[in-house]
């Protein structure tokens, strides 16, 4: 259990996130900044209070004149699911293909991937 309450200003924050307003309807209500907002609805995901985002926008792709439908997921899964020796081989691994963010190493890796592939294929 945590050792402090939270900020007045955090419980509104939830509140209104709860209530169903986004986080620019927060912004105008309260006049807070968006960083300040963005930071108390994930310390909200972090401790439960508020549960994880889940996208529900699917990705549409049709293959061979099949629609097919998957979850995109996030960046922040991924990352959160490595252990510490994960983190440090993907950070390195990062640094040295010369990107700047993990999406755009995840881009990387599936194009590589696919060209793996067609070779293999001819």
């Amino acid at each position: 259990m945590r050792a402090y309450d939270r900020s007045p200003d955090t419980l509104k924050i939830w509140e209104l996130h709860f209530a169903g307003h986004s986080v620019r309807e927060i912004e105008a209500e309260l006049g807070f900044k968006f960083g300040k907002i963005n930071s108390a609805l994930r310390r909200g995901r972090e401790s439960g209070v508020i549960p994880p985002r889940r996208n529900e926008r699917p990705l549409r792709m049709q293959v061979d004149g099949t629609q097919s439908y998957m979850r995109l997921g996030s960046i922040s899964f991924i990352v959160n699911s490595l252990n510490l020796d994960q983190m440090h081989w993907l950070a390195a691994e990062i640094r040295t293909c010369g990107c700047e963010t993990v999406s755009e190493f995840i881009l990387e890796l599936v194009r590589d991937a696919h060209a793996n592939e067609e070779v293999k294929n001819g």
